[in-house]
C-alpha cells in the first residue's frame, strides 16, 4: 500500500529543477518508509543518506540525467524507526520499498550510514546492481565515536540531552562546522531540517549510531571478509573526514577488491555541500560503468 505525503519540495521548487513526487510506503510489519522519486531515464540511482539526514538530502542532484529514488532511512525523515539498528536491517527494508515501487535493476549511492547500508544491499542482491558509489561509508573499520556513545553509561546521558541540542541552530550548526564539514557553514535547508525534527530523531540517530558501530566491530564486518558483488564500485573519502576516518579506505579494498578508492583533498564529511561537481561526476561514472557492464553481458558469446 502507498500514499503521497502532503508535504512540498520547496528547495527543488525554487532551483527549477524537477519536483519529486513523495510516497509513503507501508512495510510488512507496518512501519512506514519515505520515498521521494525524480523523473530521468536509464536504470534508477538510489540514494541513501546518512545520519540525522533525509532523502531531501539528495534534492540538488538536478543534474543527473537519470531517475533518482531517494529513501528517508528507517528512523529519520518520515520513516518511522527500525526495530533495532544494523546495516543488514536497513537493507532489507530498503530492498523491500524497492520491490513495493517495482524496480529491478539500479545503482546505489550510499552517505556514511547509507554507505554501509548500500554495500549491504548490493551483497543482498548482486544482479540487480549496476554499480555502487560509496561515500565515507561506515562498516569498514572500526569508529570509535559510534562505539563510544553506544556505552549504556554514555547512551543514556546523549538520549537525555539529545533532543534539546538537536532542537537547536547554535548546536547543529557548530556540531555541523567542526565534525562534519571542515569548517564551511551549512545550508540552512539542512539545519532546518534537524531542528525541525529535533526529539524525533533521537530513536532514529540512537539504532543508527548502533549499526555503525556493531558494523565496524562485528567479527563478520566487511573489512574481515569479502563482500559477494563484483561490480563496479567507487568510493571517496575527504582527508579531513573527523567521522569515518580515510584510513578505512583499506577497508574497502580488502573487501572489494575492484573497488576505485579516491581521497578527496580538504573534504570533510559531506561531499554534497563540499565537493558538489565532482560528486556528480563519479555518480555519472559509475553508471556509465554499469551501464556498459549490462551491454557486454547482452553480447553474444563466441565459441
Amino acid at each position: 500500500m502507498s500514499g503521497p505525503l502532503p508535504e512540498p519540495t520547496p528547495a527543488a521548487e525554487r532551483s527549477g529543477c524537477p519536483v519529486a513526487s513523495v510516497t509513503t510506503l507501508k512495510l510488512e510489519d507496518g512501519r512506514a518508509l519515505c520515498v521521494r522519486r525524480w523523473p530521468g531515464t536509464g536504470d534508477p540511482v538510489v540514494l541513501l543518506h546518512g545520519l540525522l539526514d533525509s532523502s531531501e538530502g539528495w534534492n540538488h542532484l538536478s543534474e543527473l540525467p537519470r531517475e533518482r529514488i531517494a529513501f528517508d532511512l528507517p528512523g529519520f525523515g518520515h520513516s518511522d524507526a527500525p526495530a533495532r539498528g544494523s546495516l543488514a536491517g536497513y537493507a532489507r527494508d530498503i530492498l523491500a520499498g524497492l520491490d513495493m515501487l517495482g524496480v529491478e535493476r539500479f545503482n546505489l549511492v550510499g552517505h556514511s550510514l547509507g554507505g554501509g547500508i548500500a554495500a549491504a544491499l548490493a551483497e543482498m542482491v548482486p544482479d540487480r546492481v549496476g554499480a555502487v558509489v560509496l561515500l565515507a561509508p561506515v562498516g569498514f573499520g572500526r569508529i570509535h565515536l559510534a562505539e563510544a556513545v553506544s556505552l549504556p553509561g554514555v547512551r543514556h546521558l546523549i538520549q537525555s540531552a539529545l533532543p534539546l541540542a538537536l532542537s537547536s541552530r547554535l548546536a547543529v550548526t557548530a556540531a555541523y562546522l567542526t565534525v562534519v564539514s571542515n569548517g564551511l557553514l551549512p545550508e540552512r535547508a539542512i539545519v532546518d531540517r534537524v531542528t525541525g525534527r529535533g526529539g524525533k530523531l533521537v530513536a532514529g540517530a540512537r539504532e543508527g549510531t548502533r549499526a555503525a558501530a556493531e558494523a565496524g566491530r562485528s567479527q563478520d564486518a566487511f573489512h574481515r571478509r569479502g563482500i559477494a558483488y563484483d561490480g563496479p564500485v567507487f568510493a571517496i573519502w575527504g582527508d579531513q573526514d573527523r567521522l569515518v576516518p580515510s584510513s578505512h579506505r583499506a577497508g574497502v579494498k580488502a573487501a572489494l577488491p575492484q573497488a576505485h578508492v579516491d581521497v578527496w583533498s580538504g573534504m570533510g564529511h559531506h561531499p554534497i555541500r563540499e565537493r558538489f561537481e565532482d560528486l556528480i561526476a563519479i555518480i555519472e561514472r559509475a553508471a556509465g560503468a554499469a551501464d556498459r557492464r549490462a551491454q557486454r553481458r547482452l553480447l553474444p558469446r563466441v565459441a
